[in-house]
């Protein structure tokens, strides 16, 4: 937190861990992770999906997730793709021949899903915690308020 310079946001504070997210709610999801225990991609998975319940105009489960990870024992980085594919069909010659050139607005224009399999990648590759944990803060939030 800038000392005097005023925010629309509520600092989150704490001493042991930092998060950093688009929404205060995403970074505290993320913090609580890292209070009970979870890591860096734990804390990650679970900021991400609160961001989804939060800010629901700026992204969404059928987004993207594109996922770096540095593991410092190796010193190595890995990524994951996190980028959705276009269905089969959606080629150039499809929207030359069937849209006049253009992407038509609706289903036409959305890639597969990917964020949701970024998750789970994430987890299953270099999480500590379950899916079921991570998700917890976004489903209280969902469900509560």
């Amino acid at each position: 937190m800038a000392i005097g310079i005023n925010s629309y946001r509520p600092p989150v504070m704490g001493v042991t861990h930092m998060v950093s997210a688009g929404h205060y709610l995403g970074a505290s999801a993320g913090y609580r992770i890292l209070e009970q225990g979870g890591n860096a991609i734990d804390a990650g998975v679970a900021s991400g999906i609160v961001i989804n319940v939060t800010l629901p105009h700026a992204t969404n489960f059928g987004g993207v997730a594109p996922i770096i990870v540095y593991i410092a024992e190796s010193d190595k980085v890995s990524t994951i793709s996190g980028l959705g594919t276009w269905p089969e069909a959606a080629s150039i010659e499809h929207f030359i021949e069937n849209e006049g050139g253009q992407i038509p607005p609706g289903i036409k224009r959305c890639i597969v899903p990917s964020a949701p399999d970024a998750w789970l990648t994430a987890l299953e590759k270099f999480g500590t915690m379950t899916f079921e944990e991570v998700i917890t803060p976004a489903l209280e939030l969902a469900e509560n308020g």
